[in-house]
C-alpha cells in the first residue's frame, strides 16, 4: 500500500479527525472501523478494494469500538461466528457482591 491521501469521498466519515494527515499504511484499523460503522456502498467498496476481506475480518473480530449492530451486520456478511467478536462480548464477567 503506498503512502496515498483517502479519497475525497470518504471526508464526510471523518469529522472528528484531521482528514489531510490519515493514511492507509498507519491507520488502518481506525479507518476500517470508521468505514464499517459510518460508510456507505461507495465507502464499503473501496474499503474492500483497498483492504480486501482478511483484514477488515480481522478488525472486526478484534475491535470494541464497532457498535453491536455493526459487529453483528458484519458477522452475518462475513460467516464470523458471533463468539469470535470482542465487540460482542462482556467486558467483564459480574462477581457476587462481597459485602
Amino acid at each position: 500500500m503506498k503512502d496515498d491521501p483517502l479519497p475525497d469521498f470518504l471526508k464526510l466519515l471523518f469529522w472528528d479527525t484531521n482528514f489531510d494527515c490519515l493514511r492507509v499504511p498507519g491507520h488502518e484499523r481506525y479507518i476500517i472501523e470508521r468505514v464499517l460503522e459510518y460508510g456507505d456502498d461507495s465507502a464499503v467498496g473501496w474499503l474492500w478494494h483497498t483492504f480486501g476481506q482478511a483484514a477488515i475480518a480481522d478488525v472486526i473480530q478484534r475491535s470494541r469500538k464497532l457498535s453491536r449492530n455493526t459487529a453483528t451486520l458484519w458477522a452475518l456478511v462475513l460467516e464470523i461466528p458471533k463468539d469470535r467478536i470482542a465487540c460482542l462480548s462482556r467486558p467483564y464477567q459480574l462477581t457476587p457482591k462481597v459485602f
